[in-house]
């Protein structure tokens, strides 16, 4: 709420924006795209008439509660995936310091349905580890009404079928697919859904026009340099630091099974979803790259914890400046680091009214540190870094 700060909730003033809000509101259920997703709307109009409040106000208590659900729920799912209470903890602390998070009502990040999407996914996601099967259909069914974008998880699921069938079942083909069936059978309700949404409110037309539309977001992602280093640091910012500790972590030896599925759903849905949103829509709005993150959250600190732990401590940095050409390098490099974050990244007008310089300054910082810590001085001075 700084006067400087460009947020969707102020638009660089000290009171909420109430206008703009409720603009974004109408906007959701005007535009074909954004009215056959319906939950988040009525959720804040809803709450704007029981208790009486401004429709700025109804945006903001609505995501907020929403983003706060999300993070109880993250900390649940990470317990029932064997997390300690302390690394529940920092996985909920890495959720909400992520980017897309941090940021989430930030221009041109522009949050609205995601904060429901994610309750209902995690929702789903708990259901699936603990088999219940009915809650898991009807949950991410939600999920998928709530954004149909939910569907690109799915495929990474079934990398999962073998921990959630019956035990001493015998994984043939057929269990294969039936177990799959039941998986991916939320999109089967779904169809149904949005076929006679649709139907109901007259937006077949509408639908088809902004369908065909889509592809001149691709053009306009890559229209002139701007576009496209915007464009590029919103993927960079969402999924860097996750790809990096994944690639990492695949390349160790006696990685358990599940972590290694745990890393390859969430790499398949990268794979899936990243050329899907720079083809039909804004990459600026880096939200939209954050949903494989669904993965790997509730999984963190059991998948990177000592990665972190490496960044975070004052050892690291005593081995980088011990061996003084490293420590050189070090201070180049981060001087490159700023020169492009508050030269470069800031006179191409991006990230304007924001911390947006601040928080790529701080990531690339915490990636440099890592990367010549892990590559080049752990496996040069074991019994130093054996006490990182």
């Amino acid at each position: 709420m700084l006067p400087s700060m460009d947020s969707m909730l102020n638009e660089n003033n000290t009171q909420i924006s109430h206008v703009f809000l409720k603009s974004q509101i109408d906007y959701h259920k005007e535009i074909a795209p954004f009215a056959r997703r319906p939950f988040t709307t009525f959720l804040i109009e809803s709450s704007s008439k029981v208790f009486g409040l401004k429709s700025g106000y109804a945006f903001i208590v609505v995501n907020f509660f929403l983003l706060f659900l999300s993070g109880l729920l993250l900390y649940k799912l990470s317990k029932k995936l064997k997390a300690t209470k302390k690394q529940a903890l920092l996985n909920m602390l890495v959720y909400f310091s992520s980017f897309s998070i941090l940021f989430a009502f930030f221009p041109p990040v522009f949050t609205y349905d995601e904060p429901l999407q994610y309750c209902f996914i995690l929702s789903a996601l708990i259901a699936f580890t603990q088999k219940r099967w009915v809650w898991y259909v009807i949950l991410f069914t939600l999920a998928l009404v709530t954004r149909e974008t939910s569907m690109l998880i799915l495929p990474a699921f079934t990398l999962f079928i073998v921990w959630i069938r019956p035990e001493n079942e015998t994984l043939s083909v057929k269990a294969h697919g039936v177990w799959a069936s039941l998986v991916l059978s939320p999109l089967l309700f779904y169809s149904f859904f949005i076929g006679i949404y649709i139907w109901q409110n007259q937006l077949l037309d509408a639908t088809q026009s902004e369908m065909s539309s889509r592809y001149s977001c691709f053009l306009e992602n890559f229209e002139n340099n701007k576009n496209t280093v915007e464009s590029l640091t919103s993927i960079f910012l969402s999924l860097g630091p996750f790809l990096y500790f994944s690639c990492i972590a695949l390349n160790k030896l006696h990685l358990p099974l599940f972590k290694k599925n745990v890393i390859n759903a969430f790499l398949v849905t990268v794979a899936i979803n990243t050329p899907i949103v720079i083809l039909t829509a804004f990459a600026r709005e880096s939200r939209l790259f954050a949903l494989p993150l669904l993965f790997i959250w509730p999984m963190f600190m059991q998948l990177f914890g000592k990665e972190l732990k490496l960044i975070f401590s004052f050892r690291t940095y005593a081995l980088i400046f011990k061996k003084i050409p490293y420590g050189f390098v070090f201070l180049i490099l981060n001087g490159l680091n700023y020169v492009l974050c508050f030269h470069i990244y800031r006179n191409m007008e991006l990230g304007e009214n924001t911390y947006f310089a601040e928080y790529l300054f701080i990531l690339n910082f915490c990636l440099i540190s890592h990367f010549l810590t892990y590559f080049f001085l752990i496996p040069k001075v074991p019994s130093e870094a054996s006490d990182i």
